[in-house]
This record gives C-alpha cells, structure tokens and sequence, in this order.
C-alpha cells in the first residue's frame, strides 16, 4: 500500500485550511477534527490538503436531507381532509366578495343623506334666544363690574385700617416711651430735692443792749453814790 504525501504548505494541487472551512461553512478546529479521521498524523499542523481528503471528510459536513414523501404514497385521510377545506375556503371567498356588493347602496345612501345634510340650509337663531343672550352678557358685565369695585373698596378700607393702625401702634410706643422717660426725669428731680439741708431755727433775740446798758451803769452810779 503506498503511503499518502503529506502537505504542510498550499501547492497548486491542494486547497488551504481557510478555503477548506469556506467551502463546508465550519470552523478550523471543526475541519481539524474530521482530519484526524484520514491524517491521523499532522491534522492539528496540516496547512493544506487534497480533494481527496476533502472528499474523505466531506460527510462530517454534509447532514442527510430528510426524505419528503410524494403525493401518492399520502394516506387517503390526508386527501379527504383538504377537500372540505378546499371548498369551505372557496365559499368564504365567494361571501367576501358578495359583501362589498351589499355595502355599496349603504355607503350610497349614506353619502345622499351626509350630502343633504349639509346643503341644508342653516336655521336662523330665534331673536329671543339673541335678546335673553344680550342681556345675560349685559348683566354678567355689570354684576362683574360691581364684585371688581366692591373689591378695589375693600382693598381701600383695609389700606385706611392698616395704616390708622400703623398710626396708632407708633402714637403709643412714643406715649409708653414718653411715660418711661419722664418717670426717670421725676426721680432724677426728687433725688436732687432730697439733697437739700433744713434750715435751722434762729433763736430770737429778745435782750436790748442799750437798755441793759443803761440799767448797769444806773446801779453802778447808785452805789458810788452810796
């Protein structure tokens, strides 16, 4: 038995690993693999291979096709069956095509009666209806004037009040301000008062010199005389 010729680079003759894998849509270590069936040797080094080999291989990538059964060898509960199909499928189209049929003088009259609707002519609203809706504006205007005033009244009243109020609250900081102040002035006053001295009392002089005078040298000439 001759031995195989073992090819490790691309030559004219062989088919690289790359355009092996495109040719069975697999992967290099999917094509390795099947290799080692046939080059037990150098499948996971090989870098091109022959047809033969790619031949030997070529049934790891290429998956039987099932086997489709004719129309003949159907049982015949298969053939039964599609024809009550068949024709149950032929009668619904039939129906579908008779109902657009029927549809149509529908839509017609419809349309008629959308037509004639609109080219009726408008009624004119009653003048009644126009008066109580004038009047209706009128009063709402009115009333609606009357509320914005009462308010902008009010809104003056409250502006007098707050500031009689502010007016008020100052008047009486400045009167409790006042009356604090002006005990302070009165004590100030009566510690001052308080510094003063009594005046003491003179003793009346109730001695007349010139008399007493007069009356020391009288005795004092009585007894010389004596």
């Amino acid at each position: 038995m001759a031995t195989r010729k073992r090819t490790t680079a691309p030559t004219a003759d062989t088919v690289s690993i790359h355009d092996a894998c495109l040719r069975y849509m697999t992967t290099e270590q999917s094509l390795r693999l099947a290799l080692s069936h046939v080059r037990p040797d150098d499948f996971d080094t090989v870098k091109a291979v022959s047809e033969l080999d790619l031949e030997a291989i070529a049934s790891y990538f290429q998956p039987e096709l099932p086997v489709v059964a004719s129309t003949s060898e159907l049982p015949e509960n298969s053939q039964n069956f599609t024809q009550p199909e068949q024709s149950e499928s032929s009668q619904n189209l039939t129906q579908q095509a008779s109902e657009p049929a029927t549809e149509q003088p529908q839509n017609a009259l419809s349309r008629q009666g959308q037509q004639q609707h609109l080219t009726a002519p408008t009624q004119s609203p009653n003048p009644n209806t126009q008066l109580t809706l004038i009047d209706q504006l009128t009063r709402q205007a009115s009333e609606e004037i009357a509320a914005v005033d009462a308010i902008a009244q009010v809104k003056n009243q409250l502006i007098l009040n707050n500031l009689a109020v502010r007016d008020a609250e100052l008047t009486e900081g400045i009167n409790q301000h006042w009356q604090h102040q002006k005990q302070g002035y009165l004590g100030a006053i009566r510690d001052l008062a308080g510094l003063a001295q009594q005046k003491p009392e003179v003793t009346p002089d109730e001695t007349d010199l010139t008399q007493e005078i007069e009356g020391i040298i009288t005795e004092l000439g009585k007894k010389l005389i004596a």
